[in-house]
């Protein structure tokens, strides 16, 4: 598997893309079988590899989706460009409102990284469930009184009805700074 500073071989891109398929369409087993492959092809014990988080993942996902996400709902501090909180979803299976920019969209870059992308792949199983969408809001409701949130990153409102539950949050906690960029003009229209 690559390094940090190594691109991932063109399989590992592939390889993620229907790992995100199979997780944005609710394919649990389909999911879990992939990354149980992904475990024995290599150390699964050690830290920072695909196989590690792949097993960290399955694990959650045998689980039921219960109990402590495998990897923080929001991260906080970012990098040095962002410094606050932050929430993705995966990119491309998460924007209605693609266009033309899903074939040079940034937020795929980021899947050079085992760690974000399984982040944004949890995070989009968790709002496409009731339960899933109630640990998000217990994290949400986690994050510290006058801080700044960015929702999206990566990714996008799916669903009309994942922006009514965004908006609900946001209206919940109005001691928060919150904003993100979108192109589901759409769904806003829906409301």
């Amino acid at each position: 598997m690559p390094t940090k500073k190594q691109k991932p071989p063109k399989v590992a891109r592939k390889l993620a893309l229907a790992l995100a398929k199979a997780g944005a369409k609710g394919q649990v087993k389909k999911l879990a079988a992939m990354l149980k492959a992904i475990e024995s092809a290599g150390d699964a014990g050690k830290p920072g590899t695909w196989e590690y988080y792949a097993h960290r993942f399955r694990l959650w996902l045998a689980g039921g989706m219960a109990g402590e996400t495998p990897f923080s709902i929001f991260r906080a501090g970012g990098n040095k460009k962002l410094p606050f909180f932050t929430f993705s979803s995966l990119p491309g299976f998460d924007c209605p409102g693609k266009g033309d920019c899903l074939f040079w969209c940034y937020s795929f870059k980021a899947w050079r990284y085992p760690a974000a992308f399984f982040r944004q792949l949890q995070n989009s199983m968790l709002l496409r469930s009731k339960h899933g969408r109630q640990i998000v809001l217990k994290a949400w409701r986690e994050i510290p009184a006058n801080r700044t949130v960015r929702l999206y990153v990566d990714g996008d409102f799916y669903s009309a009805s994942a922006l009514r539950y965004w908006m609900k949050a946001c209206r919940e906690r109005n001691d928060l700074r919150v904003y993100g960029y979108s192109k589901s003009w759409e769904l806003f229209l829906q409301l």
